[in-house]
């Protein structure tokens, strides 16, 4: 591990951070422009909404399912070569989709295929890159680091949901070609950073289990969960951060479903939408200075009770811009929390068990978010829009009421003395 930190930092540690961050802009950009594009050319070749719903699904459960396999992976090899292939391989997806679309051949199954490979990709660089983040910046620099991460997926979705939809109107090859020239783009940067040596094994005491032994890969894919599962703080602040992405989507389909069965016009509502994309971009701009004010894990504290008071504020305070304003300053403060948890989360786990432990963290939360329309959309036909977003916030309340008591989340440590312990150990000889 000390190898692997020190070396890339005298080797340009700022300038291999710029490389990964850059190449996942472009990443960021083409798999956003697909997750835009993909339904709505599926929904003019087949005529099906059911078939167009099936693309999202494909994507969604092909990221799921690859997400502990990617953990695993990218403990277990170099984190530059399996971005690289994964970059490859969407290269080629891409491309051949645009040229079938291009030629007017194309059917349901190529497109099927294209968001089974995004999704599959997609998850194994998300671990690869993240876990590579403390070997490329120094750890004070971490947070800010996390930050400008979540800054870049923000940025990613409003550019690429914004140039699908305009190289569509041109073209329905377009979006695709474009997703191409971003993957080898990125593929590209990433030739440019140094190879790294493969993430050294734990000792026994800290994995628990020896890897290269029999079933070591079961193991592999069951270490994440337990690393998590030993930590007080990562186990809370995930179970935080899934309840929050379960309401947060329950909310936003409430809020969205409710103003479209009232006739609201669609253009609103596709603000309401923008707000919430400006929100967090803002906000993942802002998080290194509010993590500089909001130590320990009083960023967590903040969203948790922002969200129930914004929550009560959609309920009851009139306007047709209220809803996406609240929602947008939601989404404005979570950037904070979230790369306040990351952050404990790439300190606290061995270089060896970050790729395991970032999976399994992306798992729980992003499941969260997507059982959250379902539980919406039952909420909004049992109790109706008004009651159903007082519930949440109520429920809400109580999490972040369960925080503030929570003596493991009052006595978290600061990620500064976090950060100056990992530089000891750096230091330290193996």
């Amino acid at each position: 591990m000390a190898a692997e930190q020190g070396g890339g930092r005298r080797g340009g540690g700022g300038r291999g951070f710029t490389l990964l961050w850059t190449s996942q802009a472009f990443s960021e950009f083409a798999y956003s422009t697909s997750l835009i594009v993909l339904p709505l050319i599926v929904l003019a070749i087949t005529g099906s909404p059911f078939q167009a719903g099936i693309i999202g699904f494909v994507d969604a459960a092909a990221m799921l399912l690859a997400g502990l396999p990617a953990g695993a992976v990218a403990d277990r090899y170099d984190r530059r070569s399996v971005m690289l292939w994964c970059e490859a391989a969407l290269v080629a997806v891409f491309g051949a989709l645009a040229l079938l679309l291009w030629a007017g051949e194309v059917s349901l199954l190529p497109l099927v295929a294209l968001a089974l490979v995004n999704g599959a990709a997609t998850a194994m660089m998300m671990a690869a890159g993240e876990a590579m983040i403390p070997s490329l910046v120094p750890p004070a620099k971490l947070p800010q680091a996390v930050a400008m991460n979540s800054a870049r997926t923000y940025a990613g979705q409003l550019a690429g949901t914004s140039a699908g939809g305009f190289l569509l109107a041109l073209k329905n090859a377009f979006p695709f070609a474009a997703g191409c020239a971003a993957h080898l783009a990125a593929l590209v940067l990433l030739l440019f950073m140094p190879r790294r040596p493969t993430a050294p094994a734990a000792p026994e005491a800290e994995a628990g289990a020896d890897p290269a032994g029999p079933g070591g890969g079961r193991r592999e894919l069951l270490e994440g969960i337990r690393w998590i599962a030993r930590h007080p703080f990562l186990r809370l602040a995930l179970g935080y951060a899934t309840a929050t992405n379960l309401f947060f989507g329950a909310i936003y389909f409430i809020v969205i479903a409710s103003a479209q069965s009232s006739g609201m016009n669609p253009g609103l509502i596709g603000l309401m939408a923008g707000l919430l994309g400006v929100g967090g971009l803002l906000g993942a701009l802002a998080a290194p200075l509010l993590m500089r004010t909001l130590t320990g894990s009083r960023p967590i504290h903040l969203v948790l009770w922002l969200f129930a008071l914004l929550t009560v504020g959609i309920a009851v305070l009139p306007g047709g811009y209220t809803p996406g304003i609240l929602l947008g300053a939601i989404a404005f403060a979570a950037p904070t929390a979230s790369a306040c948890f990351q952050t404990y989360l790439l300190m606290l786990t061995p270089d060896s068990h970050r790729g395991r432990a970032i999976s399994v963290a992306g798992i729980c939360s992003g499941a969260g978010g997507a059982i959250a329309p379902l539980g919406g959309g039952v909420l909004l036909d049992l109790a109706g829009r008004t009651a159903g977003l007082l519930g949440c916030a109520a429920v809400m309340a109580a999490i972040a009421l369960s925080a503030v008591l929570s003596p493991v989340m009052r006595k978290a440590p600061e990620p500064e003395r976090h950060a100056a312990g990992a530089a000891a150990r750096e230091k330290t000889p193996a």
